[in-house]
């Protein structure tokens, strides 16, 4: 009897404790169940934050405020001052210092096919006057691009460029003796056309149309003053730090009224340039020559003249440049007078935006007095142009 009653306590023990072991069993079970379903949470969790970020980098949300987009839709504008002090040793010569001119840069991209750009000019004696006045597309099919309105001609290389970004203070003799004081420009259409790779790493081909002539070579008067200008340019790298560009230029035209009298003029040029590889600011080499024919019709017959000009330009540390030009030409309208000049100058570069420059040229002539004059030039420019010479 004892013995029953000791194994039926036994069992009920048994029966207790494996009651016990079954719910830990559950309890655990439901504790690594819960487990699980945390860690699958937060990995879902992850995923959903990385996935957002991804997509935020990837297509960012950029709000604008209406002040922004107005200030984006203002053009940027630069002004550059050109100021020279002139010194002849002729008599009758003007010596004196002169604000040659205070130039506005104004530029904008108009959309995304055009830009416009607007050159204003007020020389020392204060009258306003329009340098330069474009639209021009940009991209267009072919590698093409198109300019309509006011511009400068792109015949051989420095009639382009603006009086404040000229290698010296003057213009070459016989870009001022066939082009005019102010150079080539008028009113028309221009095509740029960067051309397949031919014979050289570059070929681009200038072709321009305009009204309005120099005065010299071509009338700016009457209403046939149509002057048709092209220039073909070939650039070569000879090595990682230098390179060789000529081109070919040509411009026809009438230099009287009644467009009866026609100008032809042919152009060449050649540029050598040494820009070693990160030294850029410390040394620069440079040599540039030009050469113009020109056949200029008359009553009795045809005048055939030329002149060329050759400078060198060496830059011997980050602030200092020399250099030397020689000039030659004879008059468009007379090849029997002509004249020569050497020109040598020196350049400080004082910062980015301000140099100054002192050149002496001397003039020898077969129809008038020689001449040396002084020239001191200081230029200063402000805004995102600063000194681009076109």
């Amino acid at each position: 009897m004892a013995l029953k009653m000791a194994l039926d306590s036994t069992q009920i023990k048994l029966d207790q404790l494996r009651d016990q072991l079954q719910k830990l069993q559950q309890v655990q079970a439901a504790t690594q169940q819960k487990a699980e379903l945390e860690k699958l949470l937060k990995e879902a969790k992850d995923f959903a934050r990385e996935k957002k970020a991804s997509q935020k980098t990837a297509f960012p949300t950029v709000f604008f405020g209406g002040q922004r987009q107005q200030q984006a839709l203002n053009p940027n504008i630069s002004v550059t001052g050109d100021f020279n002090g002139h010194f002849s040793d002729l008599e009758a010569a003007d010596n004196r210092f002169n604000l040659r001119e205070a130039e506005f840069h104004i530029i904008a991209p108009l959309d995304p096919y055009t830009r416009g750009k607007f050159f204003l000019g007020i020389p020392g004696s204060g009258h306003l006057h329009v340098g330069e006045a474009y639209m021009q597309w940009l991209n267009l099919p072919f590698n093409l691009q198109l300019k309509v309105g006011k511009f400068r001609n792109q015949f051989g290389i420095l009639n382009r460029w603006h009086a404040h970004g000229l290698p010296q203070v003057d213009r070459p003799r016989v870009l001022t003796r066939f082009l005019g004081e102010e150079g080539l420009s008028g009113m028309g259409l221009a095509f740029n056309w960067l051309l397949p790779k031919l014979w050289a790493q570059v070929n681009e081909l200038d072709l321009e149309i305009i009204s309005g002539g120099d005065g010299v070579s071509f009338s700016a008067e009457g209403t046939k003053n149509w002057v048709t200008v092209g220039h073909f340019k070939n650039y070569y790298d000879l090595t990682p730090n230098s390179y060789l560009e000529f081109g070919f230029s040509g411009a026809y035209g009438h230099h009287d009224a009644d467009a009866k009298l026609r100008t032809i003029l042919g152009g060449f040029d050649l540029t050598y340039k040494w820009v070693p590889i990160g030294r850029s600011k410390y040394r620069t080499f440079e040599f540039r020559n030009e050469l113009i024919l020109s056949q200029r019709q008359k009553p009795g017959g045809n005048v055939n003249t030329f002149g060329l000009y050759s400078y060198i330009e060496n830059k011997l540390n980050a602030r200092w440049w020399a250099g030397i030009r020689f000039d030659y030409s004879e008059l468009p309208t007379d090849p029997e007078n002509h004249e020569w000049g050497i020109s040598p100058h020196l350049t400080w570069w004082q910062s980015e935006f301000v140099f100054y420059r002192l050149q002496l040229s001397h003039f020898e002539r077969n129809y008038g007095e020689d001449e040396t004059v002084l020239w001191f030039q200081s230029v200063w420019s402000m805004g995102p142009h600063k000194h681009e010479v076109y």
